[in-house]
């Protein structure tokens, strides 16, 4: 009996001590195995795996927007056909766009932005392999360089969607046909050298836009215009250009109408009044510019309606 009596304890407790063992193993296998399923986490735990997951959605879907090509985007249907954070001032002969490129020149350091001045050209007609080397070489240079950027160049408008490329914002300066300063400077050069227009810059790269009173290059520099041209200054109105500048694109030309009014040249009165037109040169001169009266009479509409809806805060 005392054998038995010794016996059976022992034995009970080696039976315990091996479904323990078992028992703890199993336990062990099935947190290791799938912890994420049998374990509850703490709420601490549970909150700080909500942020990680949250964290690294949000750096995915930032890399994800950062590092497509242009190409690829503008498959997925996600890209603008302009870039309102690329400008392009196209330089209208004779119509004093050096001004406002100045100005960028002198603000690119307080708007933290980078100021691009293209090759000098003679702003006339460019093959299509010219305008896709252009395209591609400004392309090139907005993917190296950090945005906003803004560019300055002796070109026509140029349409980069034909080439399969996102276009730049497109501006530019012009000034009044009729103007008596612009006139006086080439009075002795006779008619044909009076005014080489703004039309054929507005309506592009195709032959037919060269062609003076034509009334298809009239129509698609207006097209061009509403389509490309968000603002078309006027150097006779260059405040309100400003104001409206300002009020489009605040992260470059915010303080420009401050620098205008340092480099505005001083009026001379005197010489103003001694170069005004006579009646009758004044009517030759609009039958023969009847288009291009018309189309600086449009633009002017417009800037000034853009000038009306504008506050006319300072910056």
């Amino acid at each position: 009996m005392r054998v038995h009596r010794g016996f059976l304890p022992g034995f009970f407790l080696g039976v315990t001590l091996v479904f323990v063992f078992l028992n703890s193993r199993s336990s062990t296998i099935t947190l290791n195995s799938s912890a994420d399923v049998t374990i509850e986490p703490r709420n601490f735990d549970r909150e700080g795996a909500r942020l990680v997951e949250n964290y690294g959605s949000n750096v995915s879907q930032t890399y994800r927007y950062v590092t497509p090509s242009l190409a690829e985007l503008g498959g997925r249907g996600n890209l603008p056909e302009m870039n309102k954070h690329v400008l392009m001032l196209t330089r209208v002969p004779g119509a004093g766009a050096e001004l406002l490129v100045l100005i960028l020149q002198r603000l690119q350091g307080y708007n933290a932005f980078k100021h691009i001045r293209l090759p000098p050209g003679d702003s006339g007609l460019l093959t299509t392999l010219q305008q896709e080397l252009l395209v591609e070489e400004i392309t090139s240079i907005i993917k190296q360089e950090a945005i906003p950027l803004s560019f300055d160049g002796d070109v026509r408008f140029l349409n980069f969607t034909e080439f399969g490329r996102q276009a730049p914002t497109f501006l530019a300066l012009v000034r009044d046909p009729l103007d008596p300063r612009t006139l006086y400077r080439y009075r002795k050069g006779g008619a044909a050298v009076l005014y080489r227009g703004t039309i054929s810059h507005f309506c592009g790269q195709d032959p037919r836009c060269s062609k003076r009173n034509n009334k298809w290059a009239l129509q698609r520099a207006k097209a061009n215009v509403v389509r490309w041209y968000p603002v078309v200054g006027l150097l006779d109105y260059m405040e309100e250009t400003l104001h409206v500048l300002q009020k489009e694109f605040p992260y470059f030309f915010i303080g420009s109408l401050r620098i205008y009014n340092k480099l505005r040249p001083k009026e001379n009165n005197s010489s103003k009044r001694s170069i005004n037109l006579k009646a009758r040169t004044k009517k030759i001169l609009e039958e023969v510019m009847a288009d291009e009266v018309e189309f600086y009479k449009w633009l002017k509409f417009r800037l000034l309606n853009k000038t009306s809806m504008t506050s006319f805060d300072c910056y």
